[in-house]
């Protein structure tokens, strides 16, 4: 999922979920043809203006990721977010890891009342590893691939709730193996963290 150039309000945070039909080069998904559903949960925390952190559940793994704002004009913001994320599958009969370093480039503007697009180029930097055990048979391989393409979104902004439509495309820039990608639709949630304040007392 791609989202805005915009970071978490420092102190905020806001938690979503998404769902996409993909199609990804992974043990998981490469066997079927057909894109597959994905639920993803992802929560982000704003470290300043122009910083946040976000943490991200996938199905078997994991990731984490920075994303800075370094310019504003005209009510256009631009950021990068270099993220981290793996998966794992242990399964008697095979072993697989993925390692995934993302460094994509993203532009925010404001189109109506609430409404929001947000787009950007992107490359994927992954490392595969995998070993294949039965009876007579014993392998493992590791592979480095990388992916270039990017994505878009266009979403709306209430007070609390987020509502966006997001696609992606990329492309194995080392080998022929097609296009891989999906659309998914994301719902999030914004509020105030941090302990509450207590009352004062009453005069």
């Amino acid at each position: 999922m791609i989202d805005g150039a915009v970071p978490v309000d420092a102190g905020y945070n806001e938690f979503s979920a998404d769902l996409q039909a993909s199609r990804d080069p992974n043990v998981i998904q490469t066997p079927v043809a057909i894109p597959l559903p994905i639920f993803a949960f992802h929560i982000r925390h704003g470290l300043s203006e122009n910083l946040d952190v976000g943490a991200h559940v996938y199905p078997l793994g994991l990731g984490v990721d920075l994303r800075y704002r370094f310019a504003q004009a005209h009510g256009w913001s631009f950021a990068v977010q270099p993220g981290l994320s793996g998966i794992v599958m242990p399964v008697p009969t095979l072993q697989y890891g993925q390692i995934d370093l993302s460094m994509p480039l993203k532009a925010e503007h404001t189109v109506g009342k609430g409404w929001s697009v947000a787009f950007g180029p992107g490359a994927i930097f992954r490392q595969t590893f995998y070993a294949v055990e039965s009876t007579g048979l014993s392998s493992s391989s590791a592979t480095f691939e990388l992916y270039g393409g990017g994505g878009a979104r266009i979403f709306h902004d209430w007070p609390r709730l987020r509502f966006g439509v997001s696609g992606d495309l990329y492309v194995d820039t080392q080998r022929a193996t097609g296009l891989y990608g999906g659309v998914g639709v994301d719902l999030a949630f914004t509020h105030r963290g941090g302990p509450r304040k207590k009352p004062l007392p009453a005069p």
